[in-house]
């Protein structure tokens, strides 16, 4: 990948004659990076994702796509944008919608007759599935091994026992599983033909070797619907799918190895198409303003609070509109092109709000400049997925700069991580969409935006060292304090850099400066008195000449420009 100087970026107020700004010796910074900067705040953002987490926490299916909570918290967005002055859109799309109408419920039951209780443990871990079909059932309860395996290496090395399965008939039952059953090819092809053959009602997944007991339980993005060659087997089969945790899990292997044992299985689901929003919030640019930088992040969850994933990539969003129509009200940055600060829906089923969002953009593609997308941050290292230079922008290497310059530490990782992949990649994306959900919105022909990444907090994954939570129970605010994973301190330092890095691809216009010449002085007095009222409203020149920013271009802005050229803020 080519790489290229960052061009030297200079600022000034609306009345302010050029000036050569004094470096921070420590950072490096200019000094408008400096005052935009001390306006973040940590704290606040980590507010933004409690707000998030108490939404999530509200419903029984939280924040998931498509949910009553996924549109509440659309709405929530959508006002935090409207309170910062931003013009706001809530962008509608219909597709497949998911809610959980009643608490789900896992009962063991030793007799056979739900009518007696005495023999019954309600299981307390047990958790839907993202995106299950609804289900309830009562039904004998099957335990399908899995091979012996040490540790994660060993997974796949032997292969299932298929003597013992074939004398297991899963046909109407309850089967208890180890969620590994995923991780290796041969035993996924193995499980999805028994089920094809011999299809349960429900299936209850646990963890199966006691080396993957410190993970509570554990989400997939559409784990009702699996995405693999195998097919959407639960999915397509009308399986309604659970989670408990390894104890609860050992529990039921132990009972059922010991006596014929049953289950009652409810998971009150309810699956249709509706609408999903992408929350748009609009900061107009004063140099190109038909050019854009997209500063992103989705807001939906699998079922669980999202404080992570991806509360703290939505407060990012929401913490860097705040802080530059902050600066744009303050006169410290007026950005060349315009921000547009999204906030994607349904990443957590395929990438399905951002898809939609090329889709409803297509024409537009070539004219966004950058995707910045915001992704699980606030943990220790900022990892930063890999970019094309496009559009004279080597984003991976402004974000690496950028972090130098702040003293955050930053890793360069692969490309395509998140929401970013539709920009980067148009042809992937409906790629994924069909791979996902067998459709197409064909949007492989758009302009690709190779100057999008995303930007993630290490670590996010329980395979991490240290470990990370995302698609577990843990993914809230109460267990990142306890397990010191997401952090306000951290947090901040990520959307500094991710500020930063807009100011950087979005350099600062010197408003006033109407004929271009680097300086505010009496000739764009006289070029303003001369031609004020005449220029089209949609003029790069106009909107640089709207110095009191109330949307006309009259005398009061001659006045001002001329009562205040070769001032200095």
């Amino acid at each position: 990948m080519n790489k290229f100087a960052v061009l030297f970026l200079f600022s000034a107020t609306v009345i302010s004659l050029p000036i050569v700004f004094s470096r921070n010796v420590s950072f490096g910074l200019t000094s408008a990076e400096t005052d935009v900067l001390a306006s973040v705040s940590g704290a606040e953002a980590y507010s933004y994702g409690t707000q998030l987490e108490n939404i999530a926490l509200s419903h029984l299916a939280f924040r998931s796509a498509g949910s009553a909570g996924a549109n509440e918290t659309a709405d929530w967005i959508a006002n935090q944008f409207q309170s910062f002055g931003l013009e706001v859109e809530k962008e509608e799309f219909q597709f497949t919608t998911w809610d959980l109408l009643g608490e789900p419920t896992l009962i063991v039951d030793d007799d056979a007759n739900f009518a007696t209780t005495g023999d019954q443990k309600a299981i307390e871990s047990f958790q839907s599935i993202h995106y299950s079909w609804p289900g309830d059932v009562f039904a004998d309860l099957v335990v399908l091994p899995l091979p012996a395996a040490a540790s994660y290496d060993e997974i796949g090395a032997n292969a299932i026992d298929t003597v013992a399965w074939d004398a297991i008939d899963t046909t109407g039952k309850v089967v208890l599983i180890g969620r590994e059953v995923r991780w290796s090819s041969m035993w996924e092809e193995t499980y999805a033909n028994k089920l094809s053959a011999q299809s349960p009602k429900a299936v209850i997944y646990t963890w199966w070797y006691d080396w993957m007991a410190f993970v509570p339980d554990f989400f997939s993005s559409a784990g009702g619907r699996p995405v693999g060659p195998f097919g959407h087997y639960y999915w397509n089969l009308g399986i309604a799918v659970g989670f408990v945790n390894y104890e609860d899990g050992l529990w039921i292997r132990n009972r059922e190895s010991s006596m014929d044992v049953s289950a009652k299985v409810i998971i009150d689901s309810v699956v249709g198409v509706g609408p999903h929003y992408n929350v748009v919030g609009k900061l107009n640019g004063y140099g190109e303003p038909g050019k854009f930088v997209i500063v992103s992040g989705h807001y939906d969850t699998v079922v669980t609070a999202g404080f992570c994933d991806n509360g703290a990539g939505t407060s990012g969003v929401i913490e860097l509109a705040r802080v530059f129509t902050e600066a744009v009200r303050r006169g410290l940055y007026y950005p060349k092109f315009t921000i547009l600060f999204v906030a994607f829906a349904a990443e957590e089923i395929g990438l399905v709000g951002s898809i939609n969002y090329v889709s409803q953009h297509k024409v537009e593609m070539e004219k966004i400049m950058t995707v910045i997308n915001l992704d699980c941050i606030g943990s220790d290292i900022l990892e930063v997925s890999e970019t094309d230079l496009d559009h004279g922008i080597d984003l991976d290497q402004i974000v690496l700069d950028a972090s130098g310059d702040l003293g955050v530490s930053a890793n360069l990782i692969e490309p395509g991580q998140s929401d970013e992949i539709p920009f980067v990649s148009p042809l992937y994306g409906d790629d994924v969409l069909m791979w996902w959900w067998d459709t197409s919105l064909g949007i492989g022909d758009a302009h690709l935006v190779g100057s999008s990444s995303s930007l993630l907090g290490y670590p996010y994954l329980y395979q991490h060292t240290p470990p990370g939570w995302i698609h577990t129970s843990y993914d809230n605010s109460t267990s990142t304090e306890t397990l010191n994973w997401v952090e306000a301190d951290d947090l901040e330092d990520h959307i500094e850099v991710a500020a930063l890095t807009v100011m950087r691809v979005s350099p600062p216009v010197l408003v006033g400066d109407l004929n271009n010449d680097g300086i505010v002085d009496i000739f764009d007095v006289v070029t303003l008195s001369i031609a004020f009222g005449s220029v089209p409203d949609d003029s790069n020149w106009n909107m640089a000449a709207d110095l009191n920013n109330d949307n006309v271009v009259d005398i009061f802005d001659v006045v001002l420009l001329a009562k205040n050229f070769g001032k200095t803020a």
